[in-house]
C-alpha cells in the first residue's frame, strides 16, 4: 500500500491509503493534457500500457513524481515514445531518460538526431555523451513495428517540423493518437 499525505487548511494534513497500481492488459494513463503556452498545466502526455509494461508517450516534466504519487513504480515503464522536438512535448524526455536505466526511445531517426542536437546545445555536453544514456529503437513509417506483443504503425503528421503519430494494436484492439498535426479539412484538401 502506499500512503499519501494531503495538506488543506491551516497546515492540517490527512492521509489515504492507496492500492498499488496494477497496469490494464491494454490501456491508457494520462499524465497531462495542456500545452506548451498553459503555465498551470501539466503538457499533453501519457503512457499506454501494454501486457503490464509502460509506453510514455512524450513524459511531461516531473513524470515519474506524478506516477509515484498515483502508485504507479516507474520501473514499469520500459519505453519512451517522443512525437517530435518542441518543448511541449520534449520537455520531460530528458530528465526521464537521466532517472531510468537505459530506457527505450522510439521514435524516427531524424526526431531523435534533432533532439540529440537540442539537448546538447543546451545541457553543453556532445550528443554522442547524451546518447549513452538510452537506447534508441528507430521506428519504421508507415508500416508495421513489432514490439513485445503489439503492432505499432507510425505515421508522420502535417506539422511544422517533423512529428510522429501512431496506431497500436494488442488484443484485436487499437489506439490512435494523431500527434499534433493540422486538423483543418480545406487547408489539407488545399496541401
Amino acid at each position: 500500500n502506499l500512503q499519501v499525505t494531503f495538506k488543506y487548511g491551516r497546515n492540517r494534513r490527512f492521509s489515504v491509503q492507496k492500492e498499488p497500481f496494477k497496469p490494464p492488459v491494454f490501456g491508457v494513463t494520462i499524465l497531462g493534457s495542456g500545452h506548451g503556452f498553459d503555465p498551470n498545466k501539466r503538457t499533453t502526455g501519457f503512457v499506454i500500457w501494454i501486457n503490464g509494461v509502460g509506453y510514455v508517450v512524450d513524459p511531461p516534466l516531473n513524470t515519474s513524481e506524478l506516477l509515484h504519487s498515483e502508485g504507479i513504480s516507474s520501473r514499469s515503464v520500459e519505453y519512451l515514445i517522443l512525437t517530435h522536438c518542441h518543448g511541449d512535448h520534449d520537455a520531460g524526455t530528458l530528465q526521464k531518460i537521466l532517472e531510468e536505466d537505459r530506457i527505450t526511445v522510439l521514435t524516427t531517426p531524424t526526431i531523435m538526431a534533432s533532439f540529440l542536437r537540442k539537448y546538447a546545445a543546451i545541457v553543453g555536453i556532445h550528443e554522442s555523451e547524451i546518447r549513452k544514456l538510452f537506447h534508441f529503437q528507430a521506428v519504421q513509417l508507415g508500416g508495421p513495428n513489432q514490439i513485445n506483443e503489439a503492432i505499432f504503425n507510425f505515421h508522420y503528421s502535417v506539422h511544422t517540423l517533423p512529428c510522429v503519430g501512431f496506431e497500436v494494436i494488442f488484443c484485436e484492439k487499437k489506439i490512435f493518437y494523431s500527434a499534433d498535426t493540422l486538423n483543418v479539412p480545406d487547408k489539407l484538401e488545399a496541401l
